[in-house]
């Protein structure tokens, strides 16, 4: 496998895409087993350099077997050759022997209820199967997400500013709701979107913070989440990145908007997000770029912040596909095309400079190449499927048979150094480098990509 993965950089589209899919699949067989990647994940070296944590959770849209749900319902739709519901089932067992033995008053999308929904949504096939599974999370989840959108609604109307894991797409509203709107037609879950995007549009109305009107956003030093970031930002800081900061509630707003669901002053927030997030670009020989953290001090002293990796989480792509998104509510092409110009510029940087280390979604190659896929389905722009061409190459050429999962996440180690961990879920492991594999040569556009707040 090694030997045919150097020599991807010689062949054409069609042989780059079927030699995705044969990895994907790969992946998906070894995902079948719930055991096996349990016990891949938990080796002795196999932890995170920061908190000596393996990187797993059961119950983890991120890291565990909803991701790897995910995954399999897409071979489920494709291929024939293998009983996936069998495997679908072995790793919903593990997901309802979790809740069984712990539950989980976490709702978010990437650790909590929402994640585990989309699984079993995704699952469920149109309501096939699981259905009576999935009617019952709603049901747990929904009072759930009533009180901690009161609870939020109130930290919020202190006007002091807000964490981001309230906002956010990992953990916050943008991410829940993005799960909400998916199943908007459901009598349980549906009541709960309005109320969301009510709280979305009171985070943009301003606030004074040390006697400046700034953004609602504004995340103050208290609500920092590491006492790097307490100490990187004294007074506080508004997160640009589509993980953690406001693209995500753009893409949230924005989507709910284009079809056709609208709350008080929504239009009117969208406009706001958008408006800020152009006067925030930054410029470069390379175009315009957005910074990943903007420190309240740059709101006073105007000081040029240099460009980041990109990537989903943080940096332009992500930044860009929000602002597309929203181009289409506020039917303004000028946008949508500042948008796709940066979008390219980003990621021919990350392609040139060819030093991502990460295969991952969250913050490497298997993000950007997802967003350049829905990015061109969206705009057909030529200079994408170049791009798509690129970055399908250097994942194929990371992957690694002999490891237990076929690709390994980079990790910040000591003085600078990489470490490599195997991790399975969606965000973060194969799952969702496998999924982006098998999606990336279908001729329709499949739109798991929600998740990531890109469709």
């Amino acid at each position: 496998m090694k030997k045919d993965m150097l020599d991807v950089k010689e062949q054409n589209s069609t042989y780059i895409y079927e030699k995705g899919l044969e990895i994907s699949k790969e992946i998906a067989i070894r995902l079948s087993d719930p055991k096996f990647v349990f016990d891949s994940v938990h080796t002795r070296d196999n932890v995170m350099t920061e908190t000596g944590h393996f990187p797993w959770g059961d119950i983890s849209l991120s890291h565990g077997y909803p991701g790897n749900i995910h995954l399999l319902t897409q071979w489920r739709r494709i291929d024939k050759s293998m009983n996936w519901s069998q495997a679908i089932h072995s790793n919903m067992v593990e997901i309802q022997s979790y809740l069984s033995r712990f539950g989980t008053g976490d709702i978010s999308l990437y650790s909590g209820w929402a994640g585990i929904a989309s699984a079993v949504y995704a699952a469920s096939n149109q309501g096939e199967f699981y259905n009576q599974f999935l009617n019952q999370i709603h049901r747990w989840m929904s009072p759930l997400v009533e009180q901690w959108l009161r609870t939020s609604t109130e930290i919020l109307q202190q006007k002091n500013g807000v964490p981001v894991e309230l906002y956010d797409t990992i953990s916050g509203a943008s991410g829940v709701g993005r799960y909400l709107l998916k199943n908007a037609a459901d009598p349980v879950v549906a009541p709960l979107i309005e109320p969301l995007l009510r709280f979305l549009v009171e985070l943009t109305e301003p606030i004074y913070i040390n006697d400046k009107l700034v953004p609602g956003w504004f995340t103050p030093s208290k609500f920092q989440s590491s006492a790097g970031d307490k100490s990187s930002f004294p007074v506080g800081s508004f997160n640009c990145g589509m993980a953690h900061g406001i693209p995500g509630p753009l893409a949230l707003l924005s989507i709910a908007y284009n079809n056709g669901i609208e709350v008080p002053g929504q239009y009117r927030a969208i406009e706001n997000i958008t408006e800020w997030l152009l006067d925030s670009q930054e410029e470069d020989e390379l175009g315009s770029y957005w910074p990943h953290i903007i420190p309240f001090e740059e709101l006073i002293t105007k000081n040029k912040l240099l460009r980041q990796r990109e990537a989903w989480c943080y940096g332009t792509p992500g930044v860009t596909c929000a602002l597309y998104i929203s181009s289409i509510s506020l039917n303004n092409p000028a946008i949508a095309q500042t948008a796709l110009k940066s979008f390219i510029n980003a990621v021919s940087y990350e392609c040139d400079r060819n030093r991502m280390d990460s295969p991952s979604l969250c913050h490497g190659l298997s993000g950007l190449l997802l967003m350049s896929k829905r990015m061109w389905h969206s705009t057909k722009d030529p200079a994408i499927t170049i791009l798509i061409d690129q970055l399908m190459t250097k994942l194929l050429q990371r992957f690694d048979s002999s490891t237990p999962l076929g690709y390994k996440d980079a990790e910040p180690g000591v003085a600078n150094t990489i470490r490599w961990l195997t991790k399975a879920g969606l965000l973060e492991g194969v799952a969702g480098i496998a999924a982006t594999l098998q999606g990336t040569g279908e001729a329709d556009q499949n739109d798991w990509d929600y998740m990531l707040m890109l469709s």
